[in-house]
């Protein structure tokens, strides 16, 4: 009467069932559409694979399966234990936590009214589910209610009684220690592995894989906070005998947390320890594994002959510092290249497994054996012939490096201090028809891996950057790949929607590059970085702040490749113009970032403040020189009473004052750029209510204090007092010299910014406590700075 049609008809009935058709040369094909549900009904296991079909579909939605459920409970379908069970899993591949609780109530429910029994995988899919929505205090209840009920059913197997609980089984409880294990509960997941002993339940290797995994990590956090890791060690030692008991075979999981927890060439082996202790024969122990895992590793490495398998190894030896490990895997891959007579499907070395070594070496800070692998393997020499004649063997050639190869030499040589050998890199890459990235050239500008840069005894040290040849080499590259990038769509976002590309001249690469030139001085360079910074923003359609909006292109790269300036491009902009001191330029960079709507930071008002105090300090040298051809002349040019004659120096008041032995001196009026500094000091410190020339800002907001601007105001007000001094009378001493209101101001800001220092429980370092020994040795309290010199020698 029925036949199956293979696929639903859109001309079927919808009485009709899916994927039935009537067939007209079958007796009976009269039947009426209204008796249809009278012949088929649906039951719990068709609803059962519709809910599990649903579930396992990715493009599925949730109210799909709700409206499902809800179907089967308007035809009065009782919902057996495999239903809960598929739609818990449903809702668990869904996402949907929400509904997946609600189910959970109602299965528990009706597992307490004896309708529903909740087995072993509902308890399993419950601690799967809870495990992947983070909900820690639900897995911890569902694990000890599984535990418990696992428990009630072993008494009642030794007594007469009703079955009680539910059955343990080895996914149950296989479940149970990967949870324990990946929360590093190292000591609820070994327990958990002796209870499901206990239990008689046969283990597998997903059974011991968590727990190997978590004393990895357990030794790897030992390592680092330089503790003692025997324990892990142990604990080890311990579960690979209790693995090898249960007769289960290691995969390539727990051989390779094994190995890299006891260690492949173990420097505990030739350490001696009392004849008879449990020291020795722990040892004995941990040599004979070590044998062992190195043995079947070695055999299974080269059984799979597969260059994944080496990278995992590798990278785990550099994640867990242990160069001796890192060594061992990678002379194993050599020596099977060389030796071995099997064809492999892929090649052992490339740049998979070539980049996992050098990132290990780079991780153990063994930067020259990466530069040294580097010359081997990917630009070596020509071969070499032995004296009797015979070729040698070769060492094995790196064919067709990528980028990730590329970024490890980059990061190798620049940890190395051998950043000339960086600019060669990135020129092979570009020959090479390799984009490069922003990553590869934040590698190539890292700093110099070493001690003098360690040094935190150095008191006159800056942040370190690149010399400017090198930075200059390294630019040209950058600016060539780019300029022929642009010039291939010079128009917008054509760059980014038709090219999978992404910006290399980002801020914080623009923001060191600048600061080279800042500290050399160089201002063309600075700005043609700075101008590149802006049309690379230009091609990927990206505006500053002000202008940001939804639709542009900013909001579709992260925040480490945006290329509109941002802050910290400015500051180094405001640096650069701050250390020629070009008060145009640094009025120039400071109004264009104002109205591109960028906050200035407290870096950012350290910069201004030590451009306006070199103006400043540039001004005072014109006014004391002129004030000694003055004194030379010996008679004014005019009448230092009489102010209403015309300064000789333009934009700046000068007042003259007569001393007690009738000589002359200056008294000079604060300039703009100490106004400005004053205003600046104010925010960061906080006006002082004795202070008459504190100037209040309109902006209430305070900038915070650091030590870096502390110092600079520390320096700014000790010369201004040293300046002063100098002028005073030449027959006079310099600590009895006449000082003005001006210069008694600048004596209280000092105090002040020590007040605020110790009141916002800053560290002062060296530079801060020289420049304050300074301060005391312009206003001739010498005693004072000897105290902080000798206390400054003493911390050192």
């Amino acid at each position: 009467m029925w036949r199956y049609s293979g696929m639903t008809r859109p001309s079927m009935r919808r009485n009709e069932p899916d994927g039935c058709v009537l067939d007209s040369r079958l007796p009976g094909s009269g039947i009426i559409a209204s008796s249809v549900h009278s012949i088929w009904r649906p039951t719990a296991y068709h609803y059962n694979i519709a809910l599990d079909a649903v579930g396992r579909d990715n493009t599925s939605a949730i109210d799909d399966l709700i409206l499902l459920h809800r179907d089967m409970r308007a035809h009065s379908i009782r919902e057996d234990t495999i239903t809960f069970n598929t739609l818990l899993n449903g809702c668990r591949r869904l996402g949907a936590w929400a509904y997946f609780r609600e189910v959970e109530a109602q299965m528990r429910k009706r597992d307490r009214w004896g309708i529903t029994r909740m087995d072993v995988t509902s308890w399993a899919t419950l601690i799967q589910g809870y495990r992947e929505c983070k909900d820690w205090e639900a897995v911890d209840r569902c694990v000890a209610e599984a535990t418990s009920a696992c428990r009630e059913w072993y008494q009642s197997q030794s007594e007469d009684g009703a079955e009680r609980g539910i059955e343990p089984s080895t996914e149950l409880w296989s479940a149970i220690i990967s949870i324990y294990a990946v929360r590093d509960m190292i000591p609820q997941a070994i327990a958990s592995r002796r209870i499901m002993q206990g239990f008689d339940l046969s283990m597998n290797a997903y059974t011991f894989a968590p727990i190997f995994a978590a004393l990895h990590r357990m030794r790897r956090s030992l390592v680092r906070q330089k503790k003692d890791a025997w324990q892990a060690i142990e604990l080890a030692l311990d579960e690979y005998e209790a693995m090898r008991k249960s007769k289960v075979t290691p995969n390539a999981t727990i051989l390779t947390n094994l190995a890299l927890t006891i260690g492949l060439n173990n420097t505990f082996a030739e350490t001696s320890f009392a004849q008879g202790g449990q020291d020795e024969r722990v040892l004995s122990r941990l040599k004979n594994v070590d044998s062992t895992v190195a043995r079947e590793l070695e055999a299974m490495l080269s059984r799979s002959h597969d260059p994944h398998t080496y990278a995992v190894l590798l990278n785990l030896g550099g994640r867990s510092g242990a160069i001796d490990d890192v060594r061992a895997v990678w002379s194993s891959l050599i020596n099977e290249m060389k030796f071995s007579r099997n064809v492999a499907t892929k090649p052992l070395l490339n740049s998979l497994t070539f980049s996992a070594y050098m990132n290990a070496l780079i991780s153990c800070k063994r930067y020259n054996e990466a530069t040294t692998a580097f010359y081997a393997h990917v630009t070596p020499k020509s071969t070499s012939i032995t004296q009797l004649g015979r070729p040698a063997i070769d060492t094995p050639i790196l064919i067709g490096a990528d980028q990730s190869v590329y970024n490890a030499s980059l990061q190798a040589f620049a940890r190395a201090d051998r950043h000339r050998v960086c600019v060669h890199i990135l020129r092979r890459m570009v020959n090479s028809g390799i984009q490069l990235s922003a990553l590869s050239v934040r590698y190539s500008m890292l700093p110099p891996d070493s001690d003098a840069q360690k040094d935190k005894s150095a008191r006159y040290t800056r942040r370190w950057s690149l010399p400017l040849m090198v930075a200059r080499n390294m630019w040209s590259v950058i600016i060539e790949s780019r300029q022929r990038e642009w010039a291939r769509s010079p128009s917008g976002l054509t760059g980014h929607l038709f090219g999978e590309q992404l910006p290399v001249i980002v801020n914080d690469v623009a923001a060191q590059l600048i600061r080279t030139a800042a500290y050399a001085r160089n201002v063309e360079f600075g700005e043609q970085i700075f101008d590149a910074l802006n049309k690379e923003a230009a091609f990927f359609g990206m505006t500053s702040q002000r202008h940001h909006d939804s639709a542009t292109s900013s909001n579709r790269f992260p925040e480490d490749l945006q290329c509109a300036p941002n802050v910290r491009t400015y500051t180094s902009m405001i640096t650069l113009y701050c250390n020629i001191a070009d008060l145009t330029g640094v009025n120039r960079i400071w109004t264009q970032m104002v109205n591109d709507g960028i906050e200035p930071t407290l870096h950012t008002y350290t910069s201004l403040v030590a451009a306006m105090h070199k103006v400043a300090l540039r001004k005072r040298w014109k006014r004391s020189r002129e004030h000694a051809e003055q004194s030379i002349r010996s008679t004014p040019a005019w009448d230092p009473v009489d102010g209403s004659e015309e300064s000789p120096i333009p934009g700046e008041s000068q007042v003259y004052e007569s001393s007690n032995d009738g000589s002359v001196r200056y008294v000079w009026s604060l300039t703009a750029q100490d106004a400005t500094i004053r205003s600046v000091e104010d925010r960061a410190v906080g006006p002082d209510v004795e202070d008459s020339t504190a100037q209040q800002s309109d902006d209430n907001v305070e900038l915070g204090l650091d030590i870096p601007l502390s110092t600079l105001l520390l320096r700014y007000h000790s010369l201004r007092i040293q300046d002063a001094v100098n002028s005073g009378s030449k027959d006079q001493e310099p600590q009895t010299s006449l000082i003005d209101k001006s210069v008694a101001q600048d004596i209280e800001r000092v105090m002040r910014v020590c007040r605020a220092v110790e009141q916002k429980g800053l560290k002062p370092d060296a530079r801060f406590h020289s420049a304050l020994a300074d301060f005391f040795e312009t206003c001739g309290d010498n005693k004072s700075a000897e105290l902080v010199r000798q206390h400054l020698e003493s911390s050192a």
